[in-house]
């Protein structure tokens, strides 16, 4: 989920140095931007802008998907990672097996693996790293679906051994999330990572830079290194690009930025999909929510085709549910359930007994909340509904409605992957409560099979999104815009980092 920026900042310890910095002997003098291949075979540094900057480099906070974008897979690693193309594959665990009963995940350690301070890998950091996730201070988004765990037992330093309270599916994809760190190590810093770049340093407010770590366990990147630029907005941002001070943007938010590039053949502009689903929320919890004929009137009141065209002008993806196509349980057509219909509207709504009906919007102040807020206020007048638009500031916005659970509607993005099952939870902040739907997902954890689970999870979407759980607007896409020399990035987003080790600079 995307939390607003402020709630971010308090969910974080924000580390209280400015700049944070780790020299180190091999660091590569090259310059950025120069266009040049450096003398070792590798492609010189890429500088990439970004508006997403870390909160802090504490682990397991919540909320911060900038330390994901720019460190996950990149400085550090987990037993399993999520490929580009939303594959599960092995990482700091070579390989594992499973019981008959699939209570006991045993998992083999990749062998001649060191942290960037030149400390052997082990078990131990293994058993830390899992057990702080879980933890009584974790604020990671995948805490609760870690807690199957019950016990993590150390054979010898090359081996972890779980043990679940029952069977889980989807713990070797939520085990990616678990960035491995140093036996008794709560921070990220130059000395506990393991993975093909190493953490030189991060000055607040403006940039990230990591290195190649010559000395890593698998295959080398094929870039000297890699240093994130950070904006506060998209204009400082894209100019920073126009005049080759960056090489690549990982995410444009605005159609309107992409003009300045389109048919300049200096630039690369490419169109992937995301995983950032934009939707208007509704608090089931009380009424007239409460009643699914409405939140399908209000569904269906919707002209999701203008919505989407007004914001994105042609790119993005009308959706059904919370679920992207790049998760295995995406339905194709689901987003033509509650397609757009006043008149069906209007009839559902006099099949509740419902008219005049006023309802408020609560929304962080900002774009796109604000052009959405409004075309959704110009849909429900025209079915006799009236809507009034509360812009908030992020910090109120969080209390009001992810603490306190105090609104009736609210518009805000979700960007996490495979998070359907999240928002079956009666306890989530819009209250949908569906027995069956959760026990659906209980079953799909508990499955024998991927094949089950897919099945059940296949389910759960069909029916969060014919009951208008909430009304789904569209997908993101996922644009980057590159100087042309540059490639090797991934186009689309289906996780939240940003895997850089096959950027490479064109000679």
């Amino acid at each position: 989920m995307r939390i607003p920026t402020a709630a971010k900042a308090a969910a974080a310890l924000i580390t209280a140095s400015l700049v944070l910095t780790a020299c180190s002997a091999d660091a590569s003098d090259t310059e950025a931007g120069s266009g040049s291949t450096s003398a070792t075979g590798f492609s010189d540094e890429i500088v990439i802008g970004s508006t997403n900057e870390p909160t802090g480099l504490v682990r397991n906070v919540g909320g911060s998907s900038g330390i994901s974008q720019t460190m996950t897979r990149n400085v550090y690693e987990g037993l399993t990672s999520v490929d580009v193309d939303g594959t599960v594959v092995p990482t700091l665990a070579e390989s594992w097996d499973v019981s008959e009963d699939g209570l006991t995940y045993t998992f083999h350690l990749q062998q001649g693996v060191t942290f960037h301070d030149g400390t052997p890998f082990t078990a131990a950091d293994v058993a830390w790293s899992i057990s702080e996730a879980i933890g009584p201070d974790s604020k990671s988004a995948r805490k609760n679906d870690l807690l199957v765990i019950t016990d993590i037992a150390q054979p010898d330093e090359e081996t972890v051994e779980l043990t679940l309270s029952r069977r889980s599916q989807s713990l070797l994809f939520n085990l990616a999330s678990v960035t491995v760190v140093k036996d008794g190590d709560t921070e990220l810093t130059s000395d506990n990572g393991t993975g093909p770049y190493r953490f030189v340093e991060w000055t607040q407010g403006d940039h990230l830079t990591i290195e190649r770590n010559a000395d890593y366990w698998g295959e080398q990147p094929k870039n000297e290194g890699v240093t994130f630029r950070f904006f506060k907005d998209t204009t400082a941002l894209n100019n920073a690009l126009l005049t080759g001070d960056l090489d690549l943007v990982i995410a444009e938010d605005s159609p309107d930025q992409l003009l300045q590039f389109e048919g300049n053949d200096d630039f690369t502009i490419t169109e992937g999909t995301s995983t950032t689903k934009q939707l208007w929320a509704f608090n089931d919890r009380e009424a007239p929510f409460d009643d699914v004929r409405v939140r399908q009137a209000l569904y269906k009141a919707l002209d999701r085709e203008r919505i989407l065209d007004t914001v994105w002008d042609g790119y993005g993806q009308v959706i059904g549910s919370m679920v992207p196509p790049t998760d295995p349980w995406f339905i194709e057509n689901l987003a033509d359930e509650h397609a757009y219909d006043p008149a069906a509207a209007e009839a559902l709504l006099d099949e509740a007994g419902v008219s005049d009906l006023e309802i408020t919007v609560d929304y962080v102040a900002g774009e796109p909340s604000d052009t959405i807020a409004q075309l959704i206020q110009t849909d429900l007048a025209d079915v006799g509904v009236t809507l009034t638009l509360n812009p908030i500031d992020d910090a109120t916005w969080y209390q009001k409605i992810y603490t306190d659970h105090d609104f009736e509607t609210t518009i805000m993005g979700h960007v996490n992957p495979r998070d359907v099952v999240w928002y079956a939870n009666p306890d989530f902040y819009w209250g949908y409560d569906n027995a069956d739907v959760q026990q659906w997902v209980a079953d799909a954890d508990a499955a024998t099979s991927e094949e089950e689970q897919v099945e059940l999870l296949t389910q759960v979407n069909q029916t969060i999104g014919e009951e208008a759980a909430t009304a789904w607007l569209y997908l993101d896409p996922q644009i980057r815009v590159a100087r042309s020399e540059i490639s090797g990035f991934p186009v689309d987003q289906v996780t939240e980092s940003f895997y850089v080790a096959d950027i490479v600079r064109a000679d």
